[in-house]
Parts: structure tokens; C-alpha cells; sequence
């Protein structure tokens, strides 16, 4: 099931024709969050595969002065790096933009930006398949929040219990409280 809305959700960003905008609005959200502004680090990630762009947010949470880390795939794990400059990044697993450097301890960042396929009203994920962000996601206490294009949230998505839902869902229409509320 996971593997059909995958495809199918993978194959629609692939041809989604209204990406910059919508990333456009959806950071706008995403920085005004009293979560962000409080936050001191915050993990994001660089966007593939016509993701929701996340350049402009991590440009702005650089010059606010707030801890800016980024994945960096190493064996089964994601270890999340901090950057201070887009410059510094070198392609890297599955040919996503990596930084280099010293882990930042899992446990100490603020806000996690988890990116999928799909997400589900109660915070469920259909991510790539390989499992980085559940492993990483068990170990982090700070707020998790999801950004998708209005498509990518589906009423449904079946999940396991080592699946971590995320807190918020930012799409360019709505915020999501996936605890109720919002």
C-alpha cells in the first residue's frame, strides 16, 4: 500500500507545476511559528526531487543567527551537522547536497523538519522507504514538523509502531496540528 501511494505521490511532485510558489508560502508559515522564532536549532533539509524548497528558510534562519543543521547520511543513520553557509556542501548520498563536519547531539535540537512523500492528518509518513528519519526521529524531544504541498496529505497512511508521526503539517493552504487543535 505504502509502495503504490509512493509512486503515485512521487510521480505528481515530479510534474507539480506550482512548487516555488507554494514552497514560497509555506516558509513564509514555517519562519512566523512562535515554535521557530523560540527555537535555537533547528534540522531542515536540502530539497530533491522538487520537494518543498527549503533554501530560502535556511538562508533566513542563518542570517537570524539561529543554529542551521542539515542531514548527512552515514551508514544507517542520518547524523545532522551544523552549517553556517550553503556554500560549504558537497553532494552526497543519493546526490543530495551534504555538509561535513561534527554531529550535533540528537537530543539538544529544537525543531526537526522531516521531509516525505505523504503525511496523513494524524502526522504519519510515507517517507523514501530506507527508514533515516524513524531512526533519527526516536531520539529527538523537539517539535517535528512536516511541509507538503496540499496533494501530499492523504486522509490515511498505515503505520507501524516504530513510525513517529510528526507534530505539525505546514502545506501552503493550512497548519496542522496532528495533536488536535489548529
Amino acid at each position: 500500500m505504502k509502495q503504490l501511494y509512493r509512486e503515485e505521490l512521487l510521480n505528481r511532485r515530479k510534474r507539480y507545476e506550482h512548487a516555488e510558489e507554494d514552497s514560497e508560502r509555506i516558509g513564509e508559515s514555517f519562519l512566523q511559528l512562535n515554535e521557530i522564532q523560540r527555537a535555537n536549532s533547528i534540522l531542515l533539509y536540502y530539497p530533491h526531487k522538487n520537494e518543498v524548497n527549503t533554501l530560502s528558510i535556511i538562508k533566513k534562519l542563518i542570517k537570524s543567527g539561529k543554529k542551521v543543521l542539515l542531514p548527512k547520511v552515514k551508514g544507517e543513520d542520518i547524523l545532522p551537522i551544523q552549517i553556517r553557509s550553503l556554500d560549504s556542501l558537497k553532494k552526497g548520498y543519493a546526490g543530495i547536497m551534504e555538509p561535513e563536519g561534527e554531529a550535533f547531539p540528537v537530543e539538544k535540537i529544537d525543531v526537526v523538519v522531516v521531509p516525505a512523500v505523504a503525511f496523513d492528518t494524524s502526522g504519519h509518513r510515507i517517507g523514501y522507504g530506507k527508514g533515516y528519519y524513524d531512526r533519527l526521529l526516536k531520539n529527538v524531544k523537539g517539535l517535528k514538523v512536516g511541509l507538503a504541498y496540499d496533494f501530499q496529505v492523504i486522509e490515511k497512511i498505515p503505520s507501524q509502531s516504530h513510525d513517529i508521526p510528526v507534530d505539525l503539517i505546514i502545506t501552503p493552504t493550512r497548519i496542522i496540528n496532528t495533536k488536535g487543535g489548529m
